[in-house]
């Protein structure tokens, strides 16, 4: 397996955290191969169940420990607490898929919460004072809509006060071309016109909203998930692919 990790959120003690790409897991074929974490995707479910308890036990927990919820491109955050953790933990596929929602807020020990991405950004988050980590799941609708103002303000709602960020790989803005149903939607300084397409550049969005909702410092992960192989892309891949998978954990 290929992890990348976040200089800013290496530097958290008590955290443990990891962008992986595709390489390293059990499915096959062109389109899966190999560590895709998505379930429904095409894949054979069991086969992802696979990659995703070797994801678990690089972080040194259990399958039913490793929360991903059914990603919704919506504005919805879950909180995830002392009195409702069994309802998060997993326990089989269509339990899992019943936890609808793109971003998930925890200050629970050992619950390791993740993203399944192609193309779009994930967001991992850590308040170094309040210990709470968050992972958001945007995508052009949920970056341009609401998901992380909403995270942000149920974690400030939770006591944080010194949220920083990490932003995984996503397809970056030289391989974004956008219609009109997008470009009407975003603020003109978020896209570029370049040889007759109009380009949207997601992780300039994505920067300005964390920094303009009290985020204190951030970094990114500089790969673009279309050009490179060694991720899954939506796009590349015509909409049937794999997903990869980003998370945050605070330890034991």
């Amino acid at each position: 397996m290929n992890i990348i990790q976040s200089d800013l959120l290496k530097t958290i003690d008590f955290i443990n955290h990891g962008f992986f790409d595709r390489t390293g897991g059990e499915s096959v074929g062109e389109l899966f191969k190999s560590l895709n974490v998505g379930l429904n995707s095409g894949d054979d479910d069991k086969v992802v169940l696979k990659n995703r308890k070797k994801i678990a036990e690089y972080f040194g927990v259990e399958l039913s420990n490793l929360v991903i919820l059914n990603q919704k491109h919506g504005d919805v955050a879950r909180v995830v607490n002392e009195d409702n953790i069994e309802q998060y933990k997993f326990k089989d596929v269509k339990q899992a898929l019943l936890n609808e929602g793109d971003a998930i807020i925890t200050n629970q020990k050992g619950l390791l919460i993740g993203l399944a991405t192609a193309d779009c950004a994930p967001i991992l988050l850590c308040d170094k004072e309040a210990k709470f980590i968050a992972a958001v799941h945007a995508g052009w609708r949920g970056a341009i809509g609401k998901i992380i103002e909403n995270t942000l303000q149920k974690m400030k709602e939770l006591g944080c006060k010194q949220i920083e960020a990490a932003v995984g790989p996503c397809i970056h803005k030289r391989y974004f071309e956008v219609q009109t149903d997008v470009i009407k939607l975003v603020d003109r300084k978020y896209l570029l016109n370049y040889e007759g397409k109009t380009l949207f550049d997601m992780p300039f969005l994505i920067l300005d909203k964390l920094m303009k909702n009290g985020v204190k410092s951030v970094s990114q992960i500089n790969f673009d998930t279309m050009s490179n192989d060694n991720y899954f892309s939506y796009r590349r891949q015509a909409g049937t692919t794999g997903r990869q998978f980003s998370g945050i954990m605070i330890k034991e």
